[in-house]
């Protein structure tokens, strides 16, 4: 075998490898979620098309490098191998461009759910993941609460330490409360400092232990002014009676209006809804 044999088996195997390569990821995408039919069958064949031009362009290099001792390899030969190379090179390319479109729709996605700042579910997320915490709660026959939290005198950290300070107090007290939550309880920021809460599984009296663990938390959050002071929170509560976003607006204005009755009662409570 000669220099030129050598470099062109290498070269059939190259293909051979990508075109391995290039079926796996295609088959892959395949299987992804959400795809149509339609575009799941196209991509398997795709992959088998790929894995039919890697077997010969394996058995081609074969027998052109070893079958042919002493005949130099025609021209068209090393045309061939240039096309057949470029075929999964393509598709990886293409593949690869695919997965960065996936992955940026799946972060704006993200984005239109969630509060940058916190990372909780803003108040589209919350709408979505609380129904179908109230869907579920229904099929089990058990009870939901639903409760709003504000921080109390945010305003007043906002324009005694900036801006900065009050969204630290944001990040941190929303990192403080989902550490004490259940798993299910879907917690979100709906608000400048005001957060919505569902609890499946409670009554509105029984969510209460629950939101004191949860103002025990936020006062343990450092006060950007002076060591004496502390982050307080109110919090409103209320049965949430039936299925779907009307039962769950309704929960959340009563638990609303208990909120305002913490706040005249004096801040850094908890108050049930009629």
């Amino acid at each position: 075998m000669n220099t030129a044999d050598l470099i062109f088996l290498l070269l059939r195997a190259a293909t051979a490898m990508l075109c391995g390569v290039a079926a796996r990821e295609a088959w892959e995408r395949a299987r992804l979620p959400g795809q149509p039919r339609q575009r799941r069958w196209r991509a398997r064949c795709g992959a088998a098309v790929l894995l039919a031009l890697g077997v010969f362009a394996l058995e081609d290099g074969v027998g052109e490098a070893l079958g042919r001792p002493g005949e130099p390899l025609r021209w068209r030969s090393w045309v061939w191998v240039i096309l057949d190379l470029s075929i999964p090179a393509q598709v990886l390319a293409v593949l690869s461009t695919l997965r960065q479109r996936d992955r940026l729709e799946a972060e704006l996605a993200a984005a239109v759910r969630s509060d940058p700042l916190t990372r909780l579910p803003n108040r589209t997320g919350f709408a979505e993941a609380a129904t179908v915490a109230l869907a579920s709660a229904a099929r089990d026959g058990r009870p939901v609460a639903a409760a709003m939290l504000d921080i109390d005198f945010f305003k007043a950290i906002n324009d005694g330490w900036g801006h900065g300070a009050g969204d630290v107090v944001l990040r941190d007290v929303a990192a403080a409360m989902r550490a004490v939550l259940r798993p299910g309880d879907v917690l979100a920021r709906v608000g400048g400092e005001e957060f919505a809460l569902l609890l499946p599984g409670v009554d509105a009296m029984g969510a209460g232990p629950l939101l004191e663990r949860l103002r025990a938390a936020a006062a343990a959050v450092p006060h950007p002014g002076a060591p004496g002071q502390r982050v307080t929170l109110s919090a409103g509560v209320a049965i949430v009676e039936g299925t779907g976003l009307a039962a769950l607006e309704t929960g959340l204005r009563n638990a609303d209006g208990a909120l305002y009755a913490a706040k005249a009662a004096g801040r850094n409570r908890v108050m049930v809804a009629g």
